[in-house]
């Protein structure tokens, strides 16, 4: 019953973000669990079997494209640093009573594309979108967030104080810093189709830091 609880509370904390704007633009949160489950009409979601399929599409794409891409074995995501960044924000934990949560406020452009190139999402030309990445380290990290966990690697640092949160850079992303990330469809939306995303899409950004706090 608590574990039923809990991904409804997820679900409805969900359904609240997607009324913003932003939130419909590059944000959702990917419930692993929900997509993975079974229903009479609905084939069974096989997320392994995608993975390795986005795996070959990324590696064929890289390949292709861009060869000095660096590869994280681990979540299966290839990246470039486009610009270090000059700041020194210290990200940290925030404690609250029931999680401890990742949180930071970022400010970016950024251009979300599919693999065949074509755009999905950008912030327009000489604007900037600012929003509140807030992730739960805890029960289904990087799922349970107000953001798609591609970001949340993209932004986080490996790891602060023992948590291990498995950010793609040492420190995180830094204001005026700049990074290239693609990424299989789990650490997207998943099976789900969103906007102009087909469902099971690798996905590719390049986020461009302006400010965080």
């Amino acid at each position: 019953m608590l574990r039923m609880a809990f991904l409804l509370k997820t679900i409805n904390n969900t359904m609240k973000k997607f009324l913003s704007p932003l939130f419909l633009g590059i944000a959702a949160i990917a419930l692993f669990i929900v997509s993975c489950s079974k229903s009479e009409d609905t084939p069974v979601y096989d997320a392994e079997g995608q993975f390795k399929t986005d795996s070959i599409l990324l590696k064929n794409y890289v390949d292709s494209k861009y060869p000095n891409a660096q590869y994280d074995s681990e979540k299966g995501i290839w990246y470039e640093i486009l610009a270090e960044g000059t700041g020194n924000y210290q990200y940290k934990i925030v404690d609250t009573l029931n999680a401890k949560l990742f949180k930071v406020q970022p400010t970016v452009k950024y251009t979300g594309r599919l693999l065949n190139g074509s755009i999905f999402d950008q912030t327009e030309t000489d604007k900037t979108a600012s929003f509140e990445i807030l992730t739960n380290t805890g029960y289904y990290y990087p799922f349970d967030s107000t953001i798609i966990p591609a970001w949340t690697f993209a932004f986080a640092p490996k790891k602060i104080g023992d948590m291990k949160l498995g950010g793609l850079t040492e420190k995180g992303l830094q204001k005026g810093s700049k990074i290239h990330i693609m990424v299989p469809s789990k650490w997207g939306y998943a099976n789900r189709a969103m906007g102009k995303i087909p469902a099971n899409s690798p996905l590719d950004f390049v986020i461009e830091v302006v400010d965080i706090k």
